[in-house]
């Protein structure tokens, strides 16, 4: 029995021993880049486009309405700020009964600086804020704050939004007026 015990051993002592080594070939890695989806990423280039429409609420005088398309372009530090610049066109109604002149263009060039109030992770619509600064071309100083929804996602969003736009420019009789405008935006942002 002793024998028997002792060949089981040795035998249990050289068969690992006796393994061979050998050289795996793994597969090689693709020499692509990883996939980045840039739909979930916090920061980075953003671009807006929206349009809206409105009229002027003013009690005594011609109420004036518009139209407006403009594009914004910036860079987003999270989904809670983004800061960009726009540029856009501009078109009113009713322009010469208000207006010092005949001309019914104008172009608004402004910063713009916009965000949610709540996170999009786990939401499909949030609320959200934008504010514009800047001028509008043959008028003068233009200030246009926004509240919204946006609906989409973290990234791609529509966007839909009551506007205040408060705007100053020469008006018929040639003089400084300031004229507020109460609008509705729609957009598209990715």
């Amino acid at each position: 029995m002793k024998k028997i015990l002792m060949t089981i051993l040795l035998v249990a002592a050289i068969l690992p021993a006796s393994a061979q080594y050998r050289d795996v070939q793994l597969p090689e890695k693709p020499k692509q880049r990883a996939y980045t989806d840039f739909t979930r990423q916090e920061q980075g280039f953003w671009f807006a486009v929206e349009t809206d429409g409105g009229s002027s609420i003013m009690s005594g005088r011609t109420n004036m309405q518009y139209v407006e398309v403009t594009a914004t372009a910036g860079y987003r530090f999270s989904e809670f700020i983004r800061v960009g610049a726009g540029l856009g066109g501009k078109m009113y109604v009713h322009n010469a009964e208000v207006r010092g002149t005949d001309n019914k263009f104008g172009v608004p060039i402004f910063a713009n600086v916009r965000g949610n109030l709540l996170s999009a992770y786990d939401r499909d619509g949030v609320p959200f804020w934008s504010v514009n600064i800047g001028g509008i071309t043959n008028e003068g100083f233009m200030f246009s704050p926004t509240v919204g929804y946006s609906f989409g996602g973290l990234r791609n969003n529509f966007l839909i939004g009551i506007t205040y736009t408060l705007t100053n420019f020469t008006d018929w009789t040639n003089s400084k007026t300031t004229y507020s405008y109460f609008g509705l935006k729609l957009g598209y942002e990715f």
